[in-house]
This record gives C-alpha cells, structure tokens and sequence, in this order.
C-alpha cells in the first residue's frame, strides 16, 4: 500500500469484526510502530496488548471515561444528538474490538510533552501499519481519565497513558471527514 493512499486510506473505526487478530499481525505492526521518531530518541513509549476475558474487564473500566466526556460532546454536538448517542454506545463496548492496545510513556528528563509527542508518533505508525494489514482502529484520550483504574487493573506503576487503541477487522466504511481550510501558513515564499 502506498504511504500516501495509507493516509488518505485509514479512518477510525468504531464498529469492529468479532474475529481474532493473530498475535503474529500484532507484532508486525508493533515492529514498524516502534520506528517513530521520539525525543533525544530516548524510545521511552510502553504499550500493553490485551485481548480475551481480560480485554472484556478492561473495557468495562475504559468506559467510565465516557462520564467524563459527556458535557464536551453534548457541546460541541448539541445539534447532533445521535452522535453524542452513539459515542455513548461505542465507549460501553469500545466497538467490539478483539483486541485494546494501551499507550504510555515512561518517565525522562524531559518535558512530558515531549514524551506525548513521542508516544504520539508511533500511535500514527502503529493505526497507519494496522490499517495496511487490513485492520481497523480508533485513537481513544476519553478513557485516560480513568487511567488509575486503569492502571491498578493492569498492574502498571510509574508509566503515563497516554490513549487506548481498540484494534480488529472494521465493520464499517466510514466515509472520509472533509479537511478544515486555512490550516497552513505559508511565510518567506515569495
């Protein structure tokens, strides 16, 4: 597939295929994934793969962040209340989606926005890599408010999450959102 149509190509996902990813796509994924340029390549990203029963009690944790996203989407979708229903929805099961991929960072030196920023390369390597073997995902922040719950679920201490991933075969083909104009300023072309 080439870059370009990888792109244009890739959408987020929300309904998904109860079929199971092989683990041996996941680690082709992660192998590319993990080429993202990270600050003073420090590499400091940390994902966990979770699938079966235990992405079943994942999900149900995941989906309180939905509480808190709830007064932002009435907003800013106040004159569109199916999708603030169906977002409602989509956080209670995540899609469906076989599998949940979590994004942290481990601490540095650094400023921690440069430690998103890194995490946040190889999330776009990792949805680009995932969306070229076939495979359908959503970049999630909703549930990073219940990240101590999460954290406590999975065990992990001393690591920053920064999104949740559900990933699986897509069973839908959302159309593609138009672009904002006037994103880019051109300066000293003249």
């Amino acid at each position: 597939m080439d870059l370009y149509e990888a792109i244009r190509g890739r959408r987020s996902i929300r309904r998904f295929k109860p079929n199971r990813v092989p683990k041996e796509i996941l680690e082709k994924i992660f192998e590319i994934a993990l080429w993202a340029p990270s600050g003073m390549n420090l590499q400091n990203w940390y994902f966990v793969v979770v699938t079966g029963e235990r992405k079943d009690a994942l999900v149900e944790i995941a989906s309180k962040g939905y509480s808190y996203i709830e007064p932002v989407l009435k907003d800013v979708f106040a004159e569109k209340p199916p999708v603030v229903e169906f977002t409602k929805k989509f956080f209670a099961r995540l899609g469906g989606a076989p599998v949940i991929i979590l994004a942290y960072f481990e601490p540095t030196r650094e400023r921690e926005e440069t430690s998103i920023q890194t995490v946040a390369a190889a999330i776009q390597n990792l949805l680009l890599a995932a969306h070229a073997e076939g495979l359908g995902t959503c970049w999630m922040t909703g549930p990073v408010h219940v990240a101590d719950q999460i954290n406590e679920f999975l065990d992990i201490r001393d690591k920053t999450l920064v999104a949740i991933i559900p990933i699986g075969y897509p069973d839908e083909s959302p159309r593609a959102p138009k672009r904002k104009p006037d994103r880019v300023v051109y300066q000293g072309f003249e």
